[in-house]
């Protein structure tokens, strides 16, 4: 399962635990995770009408960093946290440093 589906399966869940709220902390909270989400699934969508290993690398990271958000964010609002799979099959830093080292010096 890939991040941004098990990210997307995680906000769910979050929000049937937390139901409606008023709180305004809550209320940005999933606002922002929301945002991360879709950021995520528009970078894939990018990657798969304009194929680059910078581009799927970018969707990559998107998705990771929206999962680990909406992970962090349903131990904050609801006290547990959800046991997720290994989904990357090698760290962030490099794929930091794929999408840098293209943006910064042109290499791919």
């Amino acid at each position: 399962m890939t991040a941004l589906k098990l990210a997307r399966q995680l906000l769910d869940s979050t929000r049937r635990h937390v139901k409606k709220s008023d709180d305004p902390y809550v209320i940005s909270r999933f606002g922002d995770l929301q945002i991360r989400v879709e950021v995520a699934a528009a970078l894939f969508e990018r990657a798969e009408t304009h194929p680059s290993p910078v581009a799927v690398t970018e969707a990559q990271i998107a998705a990771a960093e929206a999962l680990i958000a909406a992970s962090n964010a349903e131990f904050e609002l609801t006290g547990q946290r959800t046991a997720l799979p290994p989904t990357l099959d090698d760290p962030l830093r490099w794929k930091y440093q794929i999408v840098g080292n293209y943006h910064l010096n042109g290499v791919l």
